[in-house]
């Protein structure tokens, strides 16, 4: 508070006064403080400036604009489409003036830290070493834009390569300033979010309903009953307003709806300039009526309108035919049957929607719980057994059921994405203690596996297995065991919070010298008849018996030797519907097959007319949004080495 004259001024009052400085000015009696008061809020601008976002805050690649710093693998950080990792900005670490540290809002504790020049999230142990790491510089790169200077490392700045985000040195290139420069944007912020469409869209025209938005690169837009284009929307829009879009295309991504010469619209590629950013931004105003239409924040009162089948932006006209013009329907887009990712067609799940196939990102089309939220708890995630530190109190020893160690009668099909076999009785197939609360019968088992090549790197598991180093162990397979709640039919199980439980073993490739364990023995009695497992059957539809093969096998068999080791999770089905009812037992100790054996489940197919090979199909890794890891087993009892030691023991076939 400065007092003169008999008046106290507060420093926001004194700020409103600056801003209207005649009136400062004007008063003898506050001249002498008039440096003084400048100088306050000077400083008060100062501190205000050194937050970029009174709550949390997400940065976006000023070289790729629809891309954000968000959390991959291992923790390792990088720039990715999607939501972006949300941060709060805290002083720094190491308790450099005006410097920062980054701190992730979902995860408390866990900052960006250099590790050996790779950027990751790691938790604080409060070491002198980590607040050095943990703690940067802002530097000012352009309207909106800032860089990160490392408070230790003389001349070194965050900076993506490769889609990995990094601490290089300094280098003098247009594409080292805009690889290190990064958009802000406060979280706090409303960004646009329609309800109806949450990913790919076409844009139906409201007075011709047959005909969508068709926007090739470079050539004027147009409205077309054929091949409308599927487009999504970017949010802030490219001109960084939060509450305005842009409208990318999903199918050559980079390239945007932007009015040209003579008010057409077209789709080009971006350009990193403030007139393409403009024209490249649009209001979505929404009608009673369901429609939108898409304003130009550029030119006020314009709108994207069809005319003579042509694309344009034109001024408001208060007629009958330019409201039906201006106005659009946003309609989902699929994705196209004849996509190389792994799919999952709900024809053979009875799902709702067409018959036609979805890659994961798309499932949410298929079911909300598909979304990689929190609340949806999804499923896969990666395993660390650094997280390891400590056995858990809270989970127990597996118990399995008598039938685990018998023979029993399983019904073998290829359900559309995954050799599947369900227990023709599974009464005695029980399994108590883990994280479960009560006793819950399993029912059928399944695979995921690679492409031949993805088999030779190790991936191919839907889970991603890391030692107590942090290291990728090779994964090529997974087996999930399926067990419900012994009380609780199938309908309501499945939509009962933990009345699921998976049971997770990992697999890979032998030595060739090796004998084949157990687990080999069951899985080639699996694919015994391979000609009957080309083509998909699907679930509960009625097959005859050359669609399927009866096998005889101890279930026991496809579960390492010890079941000493688990770890165990919150979470979902890694296929649609994807519900977030699933404890997740996944045994760490590998268990290891024929390298023939593991290329037999390449030969099989997605559809019935064999003309996409059954690969990779695995679901992505989700993120584990701060969900427990329960272990059983500390750290000092998984080493590298034991776990290595362990995993190369199996039992004989005799």
């Amino acid at each position: 508070i400065v007092q003169s004259g008999g008046k106290k001024w507060r420093s926001k009052e004194i700020k409103s006064l600056l801003i209207t400085g005649d009136q400062l000015a004007s008063s003898p009696t506050m001249r002498p403080f008039l440096l003084l008061t400048a100088l306050l809020v000077a400083c008060v601008q100062a501190s205000m400036a050194k937050k970029m976002c009174p709550n949390a805050v997400i940065f976006n690649s000023y070289n790729f604009p629809t891309y954000y710093l968000t959390q991959r693998g291992n923790g390792e950080m990088g720039i990715a489409i999607g939501n972006g990792t949300r941060f709060v900005e805290r002083d720094a670490l190491d308790g450099t003036k005006d410097g920062i540290s980054l701190e992730s809002l979902s995860q408390p504790g866990y900052f960006l830290c250099n590790v050996d020049n790779i950027i990751k999230l790691v938790k604080t142990d409060k070491s002198a070493l980590f607040n050095r790491e943990a703690s940067f510089l802002l530097e000012k790169a352009g309207e909106g834009y800032y860089r990160f200077k490392s408070t230790t490392h003389s001349k070194h700045y965050l900076r993506h390569q490769s889609m990995k985000l990094k601490l290089m040195s300094w280098t003098d290139t247009n594409l080292f300033k805009a690889d290190s420069s990064f958009g802000v944007v406060c979280a706090s912020d409303k960004l646009f979010k329609l309800d109806v469409c949450d990913g790919e869209f076409h844009l139906i025209s409201k007075n011709y309903p047959k005909y969508s938005v068709k926007a090739g690169i470079d050539v004027i837009s147009t409205i077309s009953t054929t091949n409308g284009t599927r487009l999504k929307f970017v949010t802030p829009a490219l001109n960084g307003n939060p509450r305005a879009v842009s409208i990318e295309s999903a199918e050559k991504p980079g390239h945007f709806l932007n009015t040209v010469a003579d008010h057409f619209v077209m789709m080009t590629k971006f350009e990193n300039t403030a007139e393409f950013r403009n024209a490249s931004t649009f209001k979505v105003v929404i009608m009673s009526n369901g429609y939108v239409r898409l304003q130009s924040l550029r030119n006020p009162r314009h709108y994207i309108r069809h005319s003579e089948f042509k694309l344009r932006l034109e001024r408001w006209a208060e007629t009958k035919l330019y409201d039906q013009d201006s106005s659009w329907k946003i309609d989902c887009a699929l994705i196209p049957c004849e996509t190389k990712a792994f799919v999952y067609n709900p024809a053979y799940e009875n799902a709702r929607g067409p018959h036609c196939e979805f890659a994961p990102p798309k499932w949410w089309q298929i079911s909300p719980f598909c979304k990689d939220l929190p609340a949806n708890r999804p499923s896969p995630i990666n395993i660390e057994m650094g997280l390891c530190k400590n056995k858990s109190a809270k989970v127990k020893k597996i118990v399995l059921g008598k039938g685990w160690h018998d023979e029993r009668k399983f019904i073998v099909k290829n359900n559309g994405h995954s050799i599947q076999a369900d227990a023709v009785n599974s009464a005695d197939l029980t399994v108590t203690g883990g994280h479960l609360n009560g006793t819950y019968n399993c029912f059928q088992f399944h695979f995921h596996w690679g492409s031949a090549a993805n088999v030779e790197k190790g991936i191919g598991s839907e889970h991603r297995l890391f030692d107590a180093t942090g290291k990728a162990l090779p994964t090529p397979m997974e087996v999930h065991i399926v067990c419900k709640r012994q009380e609780l039919s199938m309908s309501k199980a499945i939509n009962t919070t933990d009345a699921i439980t998976v049971l997770g073993g990992f697999i890979h490739q032998m030595n060739p010298k090796d004998h084949d364990g157990w687990a080999g023995h069951v899985i080639a009695q699996v694919l015994s008849n391979m000609t009957e497992l080309f083509k998909p059957v699907g679930h509960g539809a009625v097959v005859s018996a050359k669609d399927v093969e009866t096998v005889e096998l101890q279930l026991r068999d496809l579960l390492p030797e010890s079941l000493h080791r688990f770890v165990n999770y919150d979470g979902a089905f890694t296929t649609p519907s994807c519900n977030p009812v699933a404890q997740w037992h996944l045994f760490t100790d590998s268990m290891k097959i024929r390298k023939e054996l593991l290329l037999k489940f390449t030969k099989t197919f997605f559809d019935k007319a064999k003309k996409r090979p059954m690969v990779d199909n695995f679901r992505p890794v989700m993120s584990r949004h701060g969900r427990e890891i329960r272990c059983s087993f500390s750290n000092k009892e998984a080493s590298p080495e034991e776990v290595k030691k362990v995993a190369s023991e199996t039992r004989v076939v005799s």
